[in-house]
């Protein structure tokens, strides 16, 4: 047992050097989710240029932290926290791309897991519902109907995902994505209808 002393001062610095990673984490975690969801409000201002620099900055701390605990610590990189963080990072990204009519970016462009990826990809169906509204209220319906389109692509796409929830905890996601689109239709026939018997009307008038 002459090593003891050694052994143990060794798993000491090593657990001590991974606390104070682990605390640098969980901080920066915190700034990419309030990147992320300012970078979401901007969108529905119509400010992809400020959202798009917010989420620069997100992935700039998210690539810090990956480079901090790459070699000895990366099972931070699948702590909840860093989870949460790459959720909101990965929906951030993919509505900004399907906002600006380009390909979303795969998970490793931005540095996030693909669990994360898909939970913040089945997110971006609640925020293109709020799209979806926006356009019908400004009397935009192939616009809605555009984004609706979207929606349902990215429910369709999320329904080929049936593992156990220990491995991707995607059934709730898949729940609400559906719930949303029924209502979305709903919403969206019954105003296409009223908008119908609106032109019928002003037809018959003139």
């Amino acid at each position: 047992m002459e090593n003891i002393e050694s052994i143990i001062d060794a798993i000491e610095k090593y657990l001590d050097e991974k606390e104070e990673i682990r605390e640098r984490s969980i901080k920066s975690c915190r700034n990419i989710i309030r990147y992320s969801r300012k970078a979401i409000q901007k969108m529905h201002r119509n400010e992809n240029v400020e959202a798009a620099s917010d989420l620069e900055k997100a992935l700039a701390e998210l690539t810090e932290i990956c480079s901090l605990v790459k070699d000895q610590h990366n099972d931070i990189l699948y702590r909840g926290f860093m989870e949460d963080a790459c959720r909101e990072l990965s929906e951030g990204f993919c509505l900004l791309s399907i906002l600006q009519g380009e390909d979303l970016p795969r998970p490793d462009e931005i540095n996030v897991t693909p669990s994360s990826y898909l939970l913040g990809l089945g997110d971006v169906v609640g925020e293109l519902r709020r799209f979806v509204l926006d356009s019908m209220r400004d009397n935009r319906f192939d616009e809605a109907e555009n984004f609706f389109r979207k929606m349902e692509r990215i429910y369709n796409s999320l329904l080929r995902f049936d593992y156990p929830s220990a491995m991707l905890s995607i059934k709730k996601v898949q729940d609400n994505c559906r719930a949303l689109i029924e209502k979305t239709r709903g919403d969206l026939t019954v105003a296409l209808c009223a908008r119908k018997v609106e032109e019928r009307i002003n037809k018959i008038e003139e």
